[in-house]
């Protein structure tokens, strides 16, 4: 797994992959995608709200997922509800393999 500004190691991640909570949508040929993560699994890893995190799980997420899109306009915010989110636009065509990585 990545390790970026992380305060833990080793499971603590693994939990907070499999709390992620995935939504999609297209909107005029765009694809769009959310990821929710609990506050609080979120802050046990990270110490900051940054796009170098938010672009850490999401490649993350999509490379677990077998998905080869590459997100783009990657943002993340933290809602009073005590939920993290991460948005992005993922393109697919004219992709080759994505090799997942840091932007």
């Amino acid at each position: 797994m990545f390790n970026v500004k992380s305060k833990s190691e080793g499971d603590g991640k693994l939990i907070m992959y499999n709390s992620i909570i995935e939504r999609r949508f297209v909107d005029e040929g765009v694809h769009n995608i959310t990821l929710e993560i609990p506050a609080n699994e979120y802050k046990s890893i990270y110490d900051d709200y940054d796009s170098e995190i938010a672009s850490e799980i999401l490649n993350y997420h999509l490379q677990y997922r077998g998905d080869d899109g590459r997100p783009s306009n990657i943002e993340i915010e933290y809602e009073e509800n005590n939920i993290v989110r991460i948005s992005a636009t993922v393109n697919y065509l004219g992709n080759d393999h994505t090799e997942y990585g840091r932007y």
